[in-house]
C-alpha cells in the first residue's frame, strides 16, 4: 500500500500546484515570498535543470524525452514490485515513479514541464524545479540509503 501511496500522493501535489501556478501566473511571472525564495512560472521543454532546453524544440527530441520517460517508469515499475527491497528503496522508487508521472503528464498537457520553485542568493538562481522533481532528488537519496543499509528494514 505503501508504493501506491506514495506515488498517488506526488502526483496529486504534483498537478495541484501545477494547476495553481499555470492559472495564477503568467510565464516567467514572479511572485516573491522571501529573500531567497520566489514562486516563478517556467517552461521548460528540456530536461532536469533546464539542460537541452534550447534543444528541445524539435518533435524527435520531444518525443524521445518521452520515450526515456516511459521507459524509466516501467524498468522502476518492475523493480518496485521485487521482492526483498527494503524500505527505503521501496519509498525511494515509489517517489521516483510519482515524480517521472508527474513531469511526464506536463509534456503531454502542455509539451514542456512546468517548474516554479525559484531559490535564490541575490542574483544567483538554482533552476527552478517543481514537487515531481524535488520527489524524484528526495527518491534518489532514499535510494541511496536504501543500497547502503542494504536487508534491514525490510518492506
Amino acid at each position: 500500500m505503501i508504493k501506491a501511496g506514495n506515488i498517488i500522493g506526488i502526483i496529486i501535489l504534483d498537478r495541484l500546484t501545477k494547476y495553481i501556478v499555470v492559472h495564477s501566473l503568467k510565464p516567467y511571472q514572479a511572485i516573491h515570498i522571501t529573500d531567497f525564495f520566489n514562486i516563478t512560472y517556467v517552461q521548460n521543454k528540456g530536461i532536469a535543470f533546464g539542460i537541452m532546453n534550447n534543444l528541445a524544440h524539435s518533435m524527435t527530441t520531444f518525443l524521445l524525452l518521452i520515450a526515456v520517460n516511459l521507459i524509466a517508469i516501467i524498468i522502476l515499475t518492475l523493480w518496485l514490485f521485487k521482492p526483498g527491497n527494503n524500505i527505503w528503496i521501496t519509498i525511494g522508487i515509489s517517489f521516483i515513479i510519482g515524480g517521472a508521472i508527474g513531469n511526464l503528464m506536463d509534456r503531454f498537457m502542455y509539451k514542456c514541464v512546468i517548474d516554479f520553485l525559484d531559490f535564490h542568493i541575490n542574483q544567483y538562481h538554482w533552476p527552478a524545479f517543481n514537487i515531481a522533481d524535488a520527489a524524484v532528488t528526495t527518491g534518489t537519496v532514499f535510494l541511496g540509503i536504501g543500497f547502503l543499509v542494504k536487508d534491514k528494514y525490510a518492506s
